[in-house]
C-alpha cells in the first residue's frame, strides 16, 4: 500500500507545473487528502477482516472440541455424631439392668407353672356286666358265644380230644377236619376267658382251639353236643 502511495506521489508531482516547486499547489493537497481517506479505508478494512477471522476460527474450535460432561457434584453425607465411649460405671450398670430383667422374667414363668392347675386325670371303670352274651366269627367254620362265665364253641365238626396241660390256664380242643388256613387269634372282652387261638394241623387232619382261662382249668365245666361245646365257670358255693 505504501509502495502504491508513493507512485502516484511521484507522477502527480511530475505532471503538474509549478511556480514554485517547494510550495505545495492545490492539486498536490487534494490528491494527498484523497490518498490519506484510501489508506484510512484500506486501514478499517483489514481490521474488519481480521475481526471477522478471528470470530470464525473461534467458532470452529468450539464446534470441533467436544463437549465436556459435567460432572454431578458429589455431596458428602454428614456423618452421625461419634457414640460416647462407654466408662466402665455405664457397663456395670447395664450389667446389672439385663440381670434385673432375666430374673423378673424368670419369676413370672415360675409362677405360671407353679399357679397352674394340674389336670385331674379321671379313671373310669366299667364292670362288665354279666348278662350280655357276645357273638364272633373265628373262621367261617368256628363261632363263638360268650359272657363272664360261660363260653359256646359252635363248629359243623366233631371234636376228637380234649386236653389240658399241668399248671396251664388252657383248655384245647382238636376237631376232626381238611381245611386249609392260617392261625387265628382274638382277644375277648371276657374276665374268666381272656383270650382264644385256632391253629391248623392239616396234615394230621384236624385243627386245634385253644381257650385262655383266668383259672386253672379245674375251676371250669366242659360239655360236648352235636356241633357245640360249651365251657363254664365254676364258682364255690
Amino acid at each position: 500500500m505504501k509502495t502504491l502511495f508513493t507512485l502516484l506521489l511521484v507522477l502527480s508531482t511530475s505532471l503538474i507545473a509549478r511556480e514554485n516547486p517547494f510550495e505545495p499547489t492545490n492539486a498536490y493537497e487534494e490528491e494527498a487528502a484523497r490518498m490519506i481517506e484510501i489508506n484510512e479505508v484500506e486501514q478499517d478494512y483489514d481490521v474488519e477482516f481480521q475481526q471477522e477471522q478471528q470470530y470464525i476460527n473461534t467458532m470452529y474450535e468450539k464446534m470441533t472440541k467436544p463437549v465436556e460432561e459435567k460432572k454431578p457434584m458429589m455431596v458428602e453425607k454428614p456423618k452421625p455424631a461419634p457414640k460416647p465411649a462407654l466408662t466402665e460405671e455405664k457397663v456395670k450398670k447395664l450389667i446389672k439392668k439385663a440381670q434385673k430383667e432375666t430374673e423378673a422374667k424368670t419369676r413370672t414363668i415360675v409362677k405360671k407353672v407353679v399357679d397352674k392347675p394340674k389336670e385331674i386325670k379321671q379313671v373310669v371303670y366299667v364292670k362288665p356286666r354279666l348278662d350280655v352274651t357276645m357273638e364272633k366269627e373265628i373262621l367261617p367254620f368256628v363261632k363263638i358265644e360268650y359272657d363272664n362265665d360261660k363260653i359256646d364253641i359252635h363248629s359243623k365238626y366233631k371234636v376228637t380230644k380234649k386236653l389240658t396241660l399241668p399248671g396251664k390256664k388252657k383248655i384245647i380242643l382238636d376237631y376232626s377236619a381238611k381245611e386249609n388256613f392260617y392261625t387265628k387269634r382274638e382277644t375277648l372282652d371276657s374276665t374268666s376267658f381272656p383270650k382264644i387261638a385256632v391253629g391248623n394241623h392239616k396234615k394230621e387232619k384236624f385243627f386245634r382251639v385253644v381257650i385262655e382261662l383266668s383259672e386253672l382249668p379245674e375251676n371250669y365245666e366242659v360239655t360236648y353236643d352235636d356241633m357245640k361245646v360249651s365251657i363254664v365257670k365254676l364258682y364255690e358255693m
